[in-house]
């Protein structure tokens, strides 16, 4: 079974061993509540720092106890999101999973950084597209829909275009604001480097007023270089909009506005 965009259909081709990762969940069987509920999940994503832009989403290896298997990419890591139970800190098939992911992106060159664990479902973030057993799929995507929640059943919702505006805003620009997008929403970052340090606590006042005229909330924090005079977080939901930015454009506009009213009086 797959779902999500036709470019990622080449992972319901992907198959990766098992053995270790049951050999995991049965250590722990024990100590695991209702045990069934339970996967491992190795996670990985090329370095942030140097190659993140060229795929920004997390690779994903899943299986059950049953051994029912998933291979799944995500905007976010589910580790991140829900620290893992345990953690298996040294992978033995590793340059498996690897070479996997390699095959995925059609580069075997780029450098994975990868993280394994156990984790309890539902998992909390969303998957951009999704490839696996179809039982243990269609059971998880109707619970999702039950309890009005979204994680494998998101790749429903994912076409092209939504694609190419993960891909473009997950870590990048949009006029003066880096963004961020995560499970919680789309995140931007105001960057002005026009704006000298004396004047950087004033700026930033005037984006935290324009931010509730707009009833945005401030991003949460994320680690990024610049120096940021204010933040703000468009909905989740805002990706689907057929104008995204509208509100991101008047506080914008206004901003400048303000910038330009001041700057008369300096």
């Amino acid at each position: 079974m797959y779902v999500g965009p036709e470019r990622f259909k080449k992972l319901e081709k992907i198959d990766f061993d098992t053995s270790e990762l049951i050999g995991f969940l049965e250590s722990k069987k024990e100590r695991l509540d209702v045990y069934h509920r339970h996967v491992a999940v190795v996670s990985c994503h090329l370095n942030h720092t140097e190659h993140f832009s060229t795929f920004p989403f997390y690779m994903n290896f899943i299986v059950t106890p049953s051994d029912e298997k998933v291979v799944g990419i995500s905007i976010s890591s589910p580790m991140s999101l829900t620290p893992a139970i345990y953690k298996m800190n040294e992978l033995a098939k590793k340059d498996e999973f690897i070479k996997l992911c390699g095959e995925i992106i059609n580069n075997p060159n780029e450098q994975w950084i990868c993280q394994c664990g156990i984790m309890k479902l539902p998992l909390k973030t969303r998957f951009v597209a999704i490839a696996g057993n179809d039982g243990f799929l269609n059971k998880e995507m109707f619970s999702e829909k039950v309890f009005g929640t979204e994680s494998f059943s998101f790749a429903k919702r994912v076409n092209e275009k939504v694609l190419e505006f993960l891909e473009k805003y997950k870590d990048g620009q949009y006029k003066i604001c880096r963004t961020i997008i995560n499970d919680e929403g789309l995140n931007l970052f105001v960057v002005d480097k026009k704006v000298t340090d004396e004047f950087r606590p004033l700026y930033s006042e005037v984006i935290s007023l324009l931010r509730k005229k707009y009833s945005l909330a401030p991003a949460k924090y994320y680690p990024i270089s610049e120096r940021v005079i204010g933040s703000f977080t468009l909905e989740f939901e805002t990706i689907f909009s057929n104008a995204p930015f509208e509100r991101v454009d008047r506080l914008l506009e206004d901003y400048e506005k303000i910038k330009s009213d001041i700057a008369k009086y300096f």
